[in-house]
């Protein structure tokens, strides 16, 4: 039987409902990714260009320190769900500091983002060219509105 984890970043609660259906779906452990310093919702002001979170978008090298997710989980899992919202287009970058820790290598990775307009893409593009070492997956964009079937879809659609 594979094992499966659903490792997600969320500050506002649409990535943690979204990487819940899809435990629903899949069975998945979920593993809420935390970063060390909290956002309050002054960071999260994306109209705010000296808000926490534009800062740090705007700013390649940064990397939030996270707590780190338990290591003996993410080895033994065959298959990764990893959630975030985007954030001008891209993961935010608590997500890099993850990758970063080498954790994934060689791991099926499944990217998901919540947003409620913005496409997938760029950031699929950035990631699959940052972490080639990763095997990444299909990823999806998800609203708020997401079904079981939706997931299922998904996942049936395979590896790239």
């Amino acid at each position: 039987m594979s094992k499966q984890v659903i490792i997600y970043f969320s500050n506002t609660g649409h990535t943690a409902a979204v990487a819940q259906k899809i435990a629903a779906v899949t069975g998945a452990q979920l593993v809420q990714l935390q970063a060390e310093q909290p956002y309050t919702p002054a960071d999260l002001d994306y109209k705010d260009p000296t808000s926490r979170t534009s800062l740090e978008t705007h700013d390649e090298t940064s990397r939030p320190a996270i707590v780190v997710p338990d290591k003996t989980l993410i080895a033994n899992a065959d298959t990764i769900y990893l959630g975030s919202p985007l954030w001008w287009g891209q993961v935010p970058h608590v997500i890099n500091t993850l990758l970063e820790t080498g954790f994934f290598r060689c791991k099926d990775v499944r990217q998901f983002c919540t947003s409620g307009e913005t496409p997938i893409a760029k950031s699929t593009d950035k990631l699959t060219t940052d972490y080639p070492a990763i095997n990444w997956g299909p990823s999806q964009r998800f609203t708020s509105a997401i079904t079981g079937t939706a997931v299922e879809d998904w996942i049936k659609r395979g590896n790239r």
